[in-house]
């Protein structure tokens, strides 16, 4: 019911995925993600994150959660902007 409230459909939650996390994963998701430490600058073109299904029957799950990890793009691209606008300030202290 949750799920159709703001999905729209609740035919869209994959029951059977999640249900064989909770049970065979111990209820942990089955990806292992490596990314960039926190405030670091790095050249454009790096990759930032990486994420590894470790589970065949979970073969949906980095789809669904790189949907969800795209959101992080937005405060990255708000830090990129603001740390070029405080360095262009700088040149003109």
């Amino acid at each position: 019911e949750l799920y159709a409230a703001h999905f729209g459909d609740e035919t869209m939650f994959y029951r059977e995925g999640w249900e064989h996390i909770a049970k065979n994963c111990g209820g942990k998701l089955p990806v292992e993600i490596k990314c960039v430490p926190e405030g670091m600058v790095i050249p454009n073109k790096t990759v930032l994150f990486t994420m590894v299904n470790t589970d065949p029957k979970c073969y949906w799950l980095t789809n669904f959660l790189e949907t969800l990890l795209v959101q992080v793009w937005y405060p990255m691209t708000v830090c990129t902007n603001s740390r070029f606008q405080k360095l262009s300030i700088y040149d003109y202290m």
